[in-house]
């Protein structure tokens, strides 16, 4: 009987030291809702960073399923953009269930047709990038035609 009561002594001093080690004390019961943020922001900031890590080894691909090389900067902001998109989407979508008012809705309106212009814009800018980076690439493939064929010219006459 005495071995058992030993093994629970020292069973709950294990808990007890586990429960002072993890940061809180025996009776904390205060610092539920302070835990639970700093625990979502420790999630969300582990997130955010694997995202932003992601960007850079993301591909972009056009409709005709060409690679675009876009820098991960704009590919952030696409990013973003889409996210405020459908973000204002959504939130236009609660106003008009729950019967909002008229200057509510137009507000909503004006901050989707904001965030869907910035998308708009993004989506034009990449297109650019596109079409300078194959006027690039035509042009230095023009190049090195010409090169090679004035070298195959200079191998022939000598």
């Amino acid at each position: 009987m005495l071995s058992r009561i030993f093994w629970i002594g020292i069973a709950g001093i294990a808990l007890v030291g586990g429960m002072i080690m993890q940061g809180g004390g025996v009776f904390t019961w205060g610092d539920d809702a302070d835990h639970k943020r700093s625990v979502a922001h420790r999630i969300e900031t582990k997130v955010d960073a694997a995202i932003d890590r992601s960007f850079d080894k993301m591909s972009t691909v056009s409709v005709d399923g060409k690679e675009i090389d876009v820098p991960p900067e704009t590919k952030r902001a696409l990013a973003g953009a889409v996210g405020e998109l459908v973000k204002a989407q959504t939130d236009r979508a609660m106003l008009k269930i729950r019967d909002a008012s008229e200057q509510e809705l137009d507000a909503a309106d004006a901050r989707v047709d904001r965030a869907r212009a910035d998308v708009d814009r993004l989506k034009d800018q990449i297109e650019q990038q596109k079409e300078v980076a194959n006027d690039q690439r035509d042009a230095i493939r023009d190049e090195v035609r010409d090169e090679v064929r004035q070298t195959v010219r200079d191998a022939v006459r000598n």
